[in-house]
């Protein structure tokens, strides 16, 4: 998808639409002073390449206070003294890639795990934009992403918000009208998009977050749904769409 693939490029494309800005963390290139800045705007960002997949390498950063800093990267705790000594362990570790800082938002918890979403929206028949599924991914106790293939389990989405969410079926509409607005204006950018795997976050207000764009979405996780139709249809698009 050329240069969909980078987080700056699919943050640069949304931020345009006023009403999908306040879905979207601010998102900035890595740098010593990108990270300062943001560390003291916000006390929390994610640190995490602009092209990878699968929770890899993504870092979770806190300024505790002026002087106190950690970072979490897997289950690997670190704290730092100095601003300057937690930028060059992220440095070190960072392989002179590209990364991004996002900003931090504090995730809705299950059972004291943080949770997320994925949201389907796939081009359908009809060549229109379809929310086709939208799941749950329950992070590992000990890990910072939710991702299945770092620890993480598929829930329905039910289930997750049940302790949260008054209305379930009206939420999830909002979620599905949020993606549908948001491939919309993706489309726009990289025309060649057949679907799209958004990963999206939900705080304490109950405000969801684009955190991620996936244009090659695995989609395994939907199985576990009881509602076989749902994978099936999910897979059907894919396949219609040209993806083996």
């Amino acid at each position: 998808m050329g240069g969909f693939a980078t987080k700056h490029n699919v943050y640069k494309s949304l931020i345009q639409i006023r009403d999908l800005h306040e879905h979207v963390p601010e998102t900035r290139l890595f740098s010593i002073g990108t990270l300062k800045a943001m560390l003291d705007k916000y006390t929390m960002v994610y640190v995490k390449p602009n092209n990878g997949t699968g929770g890899k390498d993504v870092f979770r950063v806190e300024q505790v206070k002026e002087n106190k800093y950690f970072f979490q990267v897997n289950t690997e705790i670190r704290t730092f003294y100095t601003f300057e000594d937690l930028f060059k362990a992220i440095e070190k570790l960072r392989y002179k890639r590209v990364f991004v800082v996002q900003r931090g938002i504090e995730l809705l918890k299950y059972d004291g795990r943080r949770f997320d979403l994925r949201i389907m929206v796939q081009k359908n028949p009809n060549q229109k934009w379809d929310t086709t599924g939208i799941i749950g991914r329950l992070g590992h106790p000990r890990k910072i992403v939710t991702n299945v293939c770092k620890g993480g389990s598929s829930k329905p989405v039910e289930l997750l918000l049940a302790r949260h969410v008054s209305d379930i079926d009206a939420y999830t509409n909002k979620l599905k009208d949020l993606g549908c607005r948001a491939v919309a204006q993706l489309n726009k950018t990289f025309p060649l998009i057949k679907e799209i795997g958004f990963d999206v976050g939900i705080d304490s207000n109950l405000r969801p977050w684009i955190l991620e764009a996936n244009p090659r979405p695995a989609i395994y996780g939907f199985k576990i749904l009881k509602d076989k139709r749902i994978y099936q249809k999910i897979r059907r698009y894919q396949i219609m769409n040209g993806r083996r």
